[in-house]
């Protein structure tokens, strides 16, 4: 699901913002079933502003802007500091700005369903919408499972929460008008795109 949030194009730089940012990371893609996948998310071209999160195998550039990745947190407690979960992932788009100079605009990760299917390609754009993930204690991330549905009827259940869950797939997929192995989210297995193989997503610190 995705919420909204506002931004603005100096946003990481607003110290309210940075608090609650950690970064940059390397996302490392390893393969559940499929061992031979072991590689990292580029950001890779999508369209306008637009990228998706490609695959690229073997040693990742981690000084490459489209290799480096940020999680946002979604609040923090104003007593300790701390920084609360869930929040989202968020890529540095480089630009131009009016007056000739290199500039950046924060873009945060949202899944993009398609209705026809039980899959979601990964895309970052700038805009207003992001999908909230956490990361468990191994840095791998997950979404929050809400509530199991298999077996509602008429009569209101007992609700049984699903706890974290970790769908995410590689697919050869359109995103876009661009046709990639790229990263999704697959609501339920197993996936409606027979290409796709489960995932995991870890973050991994850049260290200079």
């Amino acid at each position: 699901m995705a919420f909204k949030v506002a931004f603005a194009a100096a946003a990481l730089a607003s110290a309210a913002f940075a608090s609650n940012t950690t970064g940059p990371y390397t996302i490392h893609i390893t393969g559940k079933t499929d061992t031979s996948i072991d590689g990292y998310v580029g950001a890779c071209h999508a369209g306008a502003a637009i990228e998706a999160l490609c695959y690229a195998s073997g040693p990742v550039d981690s000084s490459s802007n489209s290799n480096q990745f940020y999680f946002d947190f979604g609040g923090f407690n104003p007593d300790t500091g701390e920084t609360i979960q869930p929040g989202w992932i968020s890529w540095l788009l480089p630009y131009t700005d009016p007056d000739g100079n290199a500039a950046t605009q924060v873009s945060p990760m949202q899944l993009s369903p398609s209705w026809s299917s039980n899959v979601a390609a990964g895309l970052f754009e700038p805009s207003e919408t992001y999908t909230y993930v956490s990361y468990d204690d191994s840095r791998k991330l997950y979404m929050s499972g809400g509530y199991d549905d298999s077996a509602f009827n008429a009569t209101r259940p007992q609700p049984v929460v699903l706890g974290p869950l970790y769908n995410w797939h590689l697919c050869y997929q359109y995103t876009g008008g661009y046709y990639y192995q790229s990263v999704a989210w697959v609501s339920t297995d197993p996936p409606h795109n027979p290409s796709c193989e489960p995932i995991d997503l870890t973050l991994e610190d850049i260290t200079y």
